[in-house]
């Protein structure tokens, strides 16, 4: 109970409106804890620089298993987005892509990386089937059926079949979210990290059909692609709402810097609805 108590403090202090309802069981105590975690985060993110990726060597990797590449900065995602799409069968092979992309870096680009992994580090998906070697995504038909533990749906699918650009849902949340729930993935619990792949799928499956299907508008595509978040982050079996506590803590820190959108606002008050609801 206490857990839960907290997630419904910690999701509910985002919200800015007062009596709203019965749904507004926030108080200004949860919502000044959330302004201390937030200054405190805060405090951490310019004290310290870790991308709580794992940075074992690309040599731990087998040949066979399928390898995709994970960026510890979101600076250099644009930069790498060929590597980034691409799935790798043999580690030598994805070194070296890594190390193409790192030589076509800015210096400022390569100083927001890791500097312990590198700007790309290797990551082994938890997906069935044999390994193919190329890119993850080679037409927008294979779109319809989402790679599983992989992030290149965002550009070479979403984006590029609507082409909204780096202010749109696919490259300016979707994509750097993805990516940054890997990269970060082993500061969280198992369940966390089994949390993170489920909605990693969830939202990609969520927004397959509308690769080849009509668009109104980048915004359109925005609120479409949100209003999907609550279903996944709540889904019977891998549900936020189970987390615990300090899952909850790291997956604000990576949440913050997108706090400002009203529909991630939105989001945060659905979900935190969702998780002080009685228990069936």
């Amino acid at each position: 109970m206490a857990l839960k108590t907290g997630r419904v403090r910690w999701i509910g202090a985002m919200r800015t409106g007062a009596g709203a309802g019965p749904r507004a069981a926030v108080t200004w105590v949860a919502r000044a804890r959330w302004t201390v975690l937030t200054a405190t985060l805060l405090a951490l993110a310019a004290c310290t620089s870790t991308s709580g990726a794992d940075h074992a060597a690309f040599a731990s990797t087998s040949d066979g298993a399928a390898v995709s590449l994970v960026p510890t900065s979101a600076a250099v995602i644009a930069a790498c987005a060929a590597e980034l799409g691409t799935t790798f069968c043999t580690p030598a092979a994805a070194a070296k892509a890594a190390q193409a992309c790192s030589a076509r870096l800015t210096p400022a680009e390569q100083a927001s990386c890791d500097p312990a992994g590198g700007c790309l580090v290797p990551y082994t998906p938890t997906r069935p089937g044999t390994c193919v070697a190329g890119p993850t995504y080679t037409a927008l038909p294979q779109c319809a059926t989402p790679v599983a533990d992989d992030c290149a749906f965002y550009r070479s699918c979403l984006d590029a079949a609507h082409p909204c650009g780096a202010g749109g849902y696919a490259l300016g949340f979707g994509e750097p979210i993805c990516y940054s729930f890997i990269d970060h993935r082993a500061e969280f619990s198992p369940a966390g990290q089994q949390w993170l792949r489920g909605v990693r799928t969830c939202l990609q499956h969520a927004l397959a059909a509308r690769v080849a299907g009509p668009v109104t508008s980048c915004e359109d595509l925005a609120d479409e692609a949100f209003a999907s978040h609550t279903a996944c982050y709540t889904a019977p079996g891998n549900s936020f709402c189970a987390l615990p506590q300090t899952d909850v803590t790291h997956l604000a820190k990576l949440l913050l810097p997108y706090f400002d959108d009203p529909r991630v606002s939105a989001q945060i008050e659905a979900v935190a609805a969702i998780c002080a609801a009685p228990s069936p």
